[in-house]
């Protein structure tokens, strides 16, 4: 699979709170570079850049039902914004640090839904990568962090979501990576998988 099929190159890391997305995705650019790649941009959402970004991290320290459903509608719109800025039909890697999986924060009668719709609407990879950890593990680090927590990162909430995460990545195909293991084993499964791309 040549580099060339992809204008821009686009690869996800998914996962939960607590998951690892964030320094896979530095682990990911760093690799990329090594192979003479140039042009990388990552995109972790909700961003802290844009206004979409910071509503949607007040929402998820709101919690209530309310948080709940505002965190889901700007965590969109700050995706959507972040594609129609940055996904162009150029020579570009653009890694996203969450993408289809931020649907979970939907209700659960709406999560199938929510996943099917917008995973047709949106672009595609075939490098969507989902780091599954238990949510008793995903609690563990976010214990060590010095944030405010958010709604989702209490532990009967992390395991509601990942009960979410693990039921929608059956229905497409996702690169499924342990993410109980360390960073560096992780990366280990995800490099496997990008040695695949000929530079």
């Amino acid at each position: 699979m040549k580099m060339d099929d992809y204008k821009p190159l686009f690869i996800v890391v998914d996962g939960g709170d607590g998951s690892g997305k964030d320094t896979q995705c530095k682990l990911i650019a760093r690799y990329l570079m090594s192979k003479g790649v140039q042009r990388i941009r990552i995109r972790s959402h909700p961003s802290k850049d844009n206004w979409f970004g910071s509503q949607t991290k007040n929402a998820l320290e709101l919690g209530g039902k309310k948080g709940h459903l505002k965190a889901a509608f700007f965590y969109t719109i700050d995706v959507l914004r972040s594609l129609i800025l940055f996904y162009r039909h150029e020579k570009e890697v653009l890694i996203f640090s969450r993408y289809l999986l931020g649907v979970c924060y939907l209700p659960t009668s709406l999560v199938v839904f929510g996943y099917n719709f917008f995973s047709t609407l949106l672009p595609s990879t075939d490098y969507l990568f989902y780091l599954k950890v238990t949510p008793e593990i995903a609690r563990k680090r976010i214990k060590t962090r010095a944030e405010t927590e958010e709604m989702f990162e209490q532990l009967p909430k992390l395991e509601k979501m990942y009960k979410k995460m693990n039921n929608v990545t059956t229905m497409k195909k996702w690169h499924i990576i342990d993410g109980n293991l360390s960073s560096e084993e992780v990366w280990l499964q995800i490099k496997r998988k990008l040695a695949l791309i000929q530079f």
